[in-house]
């Protein structure tokens, strides 16, 4: 009977023996799990993003007031084309402003568009505060769906309504594209995925913050992956804001798109670039890529191609009128 309990109690502790460790390395990584989202998720939303304003200038077009929902004004400039069917609707980039469609989209009413630039900015942060404007979130999504909603309300029912975005703008575009059927293609020029730039972030700080180092600087992609989407997650609870997830859309049946990058961007490096290729690949997307081009400088590098490539994008859509 004592050897029947002894060897009993032997295998009680070869099993904890054997449990222990398991239960370490699992209350270790739940850890550094929370740890580590924390610590990513607050670097990211620390970045202050505060562009030199490009200045003021006239610009073509007669402005607009836009109520929304709750009776705020949306301001826009509108340039009419007597008698079309189709609108381009431009979203600028942060810290640019609605009379920067000029320096993109010029040439859109000459093709027999109308043009409707919006003034995407929400409210400033306070003092001190990171309004975190360089990241598109549902609130610029849903101004945009309003605008949408207005110009079939104030030109005609039956408009058809190209996306026109740069940067953030691009993602705003994007993302409203899934959400009224009115809107037939989107024009985005510096796309871009934010859960991108938190792998990037992850692979950058990883080797340095994270103790101990396990992996070196090559660390598995599903382990960025899974700290990349618990980041995304935590950055919204702890910002109170709603992001827009590019590369989930871009893996969605989807409108047509024209992707428009430089090749020299540092911001969105071809890296970035080719993953949202890739995402994209199994929708309608094509891709242009500029040499020499930084971030939302293709129109700069090569204007009069960017304006032969966005028209040659717009005509193959099939609705799209002619050069008047």
């Amino acid at each position: 009977m004592d050897a029947k309990k002894s060897a009993k109690g032997t295998l009680v502790t070869i099993r904890f023996l054997w449990v222990l460790p398991l239960f370490l390395v699992a209350a270790y990584f739940l850890y550094s799990g929370f740890k580590y989202t924390r610590m990513i998720a607050n670097i990211f939303l620390g970045l202050v993003y505060d562009p030199e304003p490009e200045p003021l200038q006239p610009s073509v077009g007669e402005k607009r007031a836009i109520l929304d929902s709750s009776d705020r004004e949306i301001e826009a400039l509108w340039v009419e084309k007597k008698g079309s069917a189709e609108i381009v609707i431009f979203c600028h980039e942060s810290g640019a402003s609605k009379e920067s469609w000029e320096k993109y989209a010029h040439f859109l009413p000459g093709m027999g568009f109308h043009l409707l630039s919006v003034d995407l900015e929400l409210t400033p942060a306070g003092p001190g505060k990171n309004a975190l404007s360089q990241w598109p979130v549902s609130g610029h999504v849903e101004k945009l769906l309003t605008v949408i909603r207005w110009a079939r309300k104030a030109i005609r029912p039956d408009i058809r309504v190209v996306l026109f975005g740069v940067s953030n703008g691009a993602d705003v575009a994007f993302a409203a594209s899934f959400l009224d059927p009115t809107v037939k293609a989107v024009v985005a020029d510096g796309l871009f995925s934010m859960k991108e730039i938190f792998r990037d972030y992850i692979r950058k700080w990883a080797p340095i913050l994270v103790r101990p180092n396990l992996f070196g600087d090559n660390h598995p992609r599903v382990l960025v992956n899974g700290f990349t989407h618990l980041g995304f997650w935590y950055a919204q609870v702890k910002s109170g804001k709603r992001f827009v997830d590019v590369e989930t859309l871009l893996k969605k049946p989807h409108v047509p798109l024209l992707l428009i990058h430089g090749a020299d961007d540092d911001y969105i490096p071809p890296s970035h670039q080719a993953f949202l290729q890739k995402a994209g690949q199994r929708g309608n997307t094509s891709c242009w890529v500029v040499p020499l081009a930084k971030h939302n400088q293709a129109v700069l590098v090569q204007p009069k191609g960017y304006e032969e490539k966005v028209g040659e994008f717009l005509r193959s859509l099939g609705s799209v009128p002619c050069e008047k």
